[in-house]
Parts: C-alpha cells; sequence; structure tokens
C-alpha cells in the first residue's frame, strides 16, 4: 500500500498541492466557499418544486432536508471524481519534470472536495438537528460513514486519473455516465419507495447493491435525517466497497506509473 503510504512520507507536498487546488478552486471567486452550498440548495429547490409540489411523488416530511442530506453525499462524490479525471493531464508539466509521488495530485483534488462538503454538513447538521429532534441520539453515527465515502472517492479518482492519461475517452464517458448514475441513486426519493421496486426483489439488489454510492447515501441518511441507526448490512458494504476500491486503485496505480510521465 505504498500508494497511500506516500501520503505520509511527502504530506508537505501534499498540503501545498492540497492548498494550491483550493486557491485554484475559488480564484477570482467573489462567493468562494460559499458556492459549496449554493448548487446543492438549488438542486434542493429545483427537486422540492417538481417531486413534492408538482408532482408530489415523495411524500417524506421535512423533505428539502431529505435532499439536502443525500446532496451532501453526492455533490462531493461528483465533483471529486470529475475533477480527478484531469488532475494529471492538467499537470503535464509538473509530471514530467519532477519526480513526485503522481497519486497525490488526484488525492489533493479529493482533499478539497472533503473541504467543501465539511463545510455543506456543518450547515446540514444543525438544521437537522433543530428540526428532527429524532436525530439528536442518533446523528453522530453518520460521522464515521464518512470515511469510507471519502475512501471510495479516493479509489475512484487515482484509478480514473491513471485511466484518464491512457484513454482521454474517459473523462467523457464519467460526464456521460454520472447523470444515469445520479438518478438511480436514492438521492431525491427512498430507495424502498419507489413505485413497483418490491415487485422486483432481485432487480432492486442490483440497483442498490450495484451502485457502490447508494448503501452509503442510505447508511448516512438514516441516523442523520431520519433518526435511526444505519443498517449493519450497509454499514459493512460501505467499508467493505471502500477497502476494495483502495485496493483496486493501489493495483492499478502501481501497473501504470511508469506510463504516465510517457504519455502525457
Amino acid at each position: 500500500m505504498a500508494v497511500y503510504t506516500d501520503l505520509f512520507k511527502y504530506r508537505e507536498l501534499f498540503l501545498n498541492l492540497f492548498r494550491r487546488e483550493v486557491r485554484v478552486k475559488y480564484r477570482g471567486s467573489t462567493l468562494g466557499l460559499a458556492w459549496t452550498l449554493i448548487n446543492p440548495i438549488m438542486l434542493m429547490l429545483a427537486y422540492w418544486l417538481i417531486f413534492s409540489v408538482i408532482v408530489r411523488a415523495v411524500t417524506v416530511g421535512h423533505y428539502p432536508l431529505f435532499l439536502l442530506t443525500g446532496l451532501l453525499v453526492w455533490v462531493f462524490f461528483q465533483s471529486a471524481i470529475q475533477m480527478s479525471c484531469s488532475s494529471l493531464l492538467g499537470q503535464a508539466s509538473l509530471v514530467k519534470q519532477v519526480r513526485l509521488p503522481r497519486q497525490l495530485l488526484p488525492v489533493s483534488v479529493v482533499a478539497t472536495n472533503l473541504v467543501t462538503m465539511l463545510v455543506m454538513l456543518a450547515i446540514v447538521l444543525p438544521l437537522n438537528l433543530l428540526v428532527i429532534p429524532e436525530t439528536r441520539t442518533t446523528f453522530w453515527a453518520a460521522l464515521p460513514l464518512f470515511v469510507p465515502l471519502t475512501a471510495l472517492v479516493t479509489g475512484f479518482a487515482i484509478v480514473l486519473a491513471s485511466s484518464t492519461v491512457l484513454f482521454r475517452d474517459i473523462e467523457h464517458l464519467i460526464a456521460t455516465v454520472l447523470l444515469p448514475w445520479f438518478i438511480l441513486t436514492p438521492i431525491f426519493y427512498p430507495f424502498n419507495a419507489m413505485p413497483g421496486i418490491s415487485d422486483h426483489p432481485r432487480l432492486a439488489d442490483v440497483l442498490y447493491y450495484g451502485n457502490p454510492v447508494a448503501p452509503i447515501v442510505t447508511a448516512i441518511r438514516d441516523p442523520l435525517f431520519f433518526g435511526v441507526w444505519p443498517h449493519l448490512g450497509d454499514v459493512v458494504y460501505a467499508f467493505g466497497v471502500a477497502l476494495a476500491a483502495l485496493a483496486v486503485a493501489s493495483f492499478v496505480f502501481r501497473r501504470v506509473d511508469d506510463q504516465l510521465a510517457a504519455q502525457l
């Protein structure tokens, strides 16, 4: 696992890359970190208007908070993997001229988006605690689950950053896949409340457990919004898929690391 121990070995370099990513992301922006909230709030308002007011397909109480709790996870996941695709390509001159652990570049992108997610969490969590009293005894159970979420995103980021250098279509493929992926992830609806889902149990299992983000969203939302403990199966799945993502990323990166500078 030298791919990850380099984060500690070269921590000063990693921190410099992280600070640079933060500055680049908000350079010239008047609102700065406020954009972290503007995007999910606009999405929340749109989905609330469509699914709760106009169509009335979802009858979850405190629906705006339900949406924000799911978007908290998805916006981090989507932004981090989209930005990571070009993290090596965008630093081609640095990668070719300086010998450094190249995996630090996509991981610094994940760290940058992790900060924005934590800012959003700092807003959503007090709102949930204030509006939904049941969450006051369970919210803490959601916090450790951000660890496997971050690990999962890190694994994706390293694989996609490396793959994009070798196959430039990966970046476009990810942009195409993310929209249906978002729709199939229970962000703006409870998974069990999907019409007809109980009539197709095998399809339900494929849609749920075949999507590594879905059980994590549910496991975080249960204590953070519904005020219930996360299901053990979802928690085990979250940590299992996170470890698998890190292992696959380590394997892929070690196989292609020597080719990256030549391909850039």
